[in-house]
């Protein structure tokens, strides 16, 4: 069985070690939170996925405009945290819409529309203490 003050690996038991065969598995020091917005969260993943990154979704709702995302859990070793940005930045982008904001001073509500930017990716990378599969 392998070494438990080792960073970098885990080793998994079952059946098959019994017969001498190991299976390695990636351990987990970074988790990052990415709040995606909707219409890029199928590339971001897909991307994440393919780079042998472990994605988790939570579909969450955006605070100033009310609008749907998705916050992705993203465990990964500290080497890979320049890679899973890049991928991020490169699959999420940002977009302008219009909102309706009504006109000051007028006697009467005119709605005018607004631009506001939205989207791109918000991350935040947390240090794991502890990872264990159970």
């Amino acid at each position: 069985m392998a070494d438990m003050n080792d960073k970098y690996l885990k080793v998994a038991w079952s059946a098959e070690m019994d017969r001498g065969v190991k299976r390695i598995e990636p351990f987990v020091d970074r988790l990052m939170f990415a709040v995606v917005q909707a219409q890029d969260v199928r590339k971001a993943s897909q991307a994440l996925n393919a780079a042998g990154l472990l994605v988790t979704q939570l579909t969450s709702t955006g605070g100033f405009l009310g609008r749907r995302n998705t916050t992705l859990l993203i465990g990964m070793k500290e080497n890979q945290e320049e890679l899973a940005v890049k991928l991020i930045h490169d699959k999420c982008r940002q977009r302008v819409e219009y909102v309706s904001t009504p006109l000051e001073g007028a006697p009467l509500p005119i709605p005018v529309a607004t631009p506001v930017t939205v989207g791109g990716a918000t991350v935040f990378t947390f240090m794991v203490e502890r990872y264990e599969e159970i």
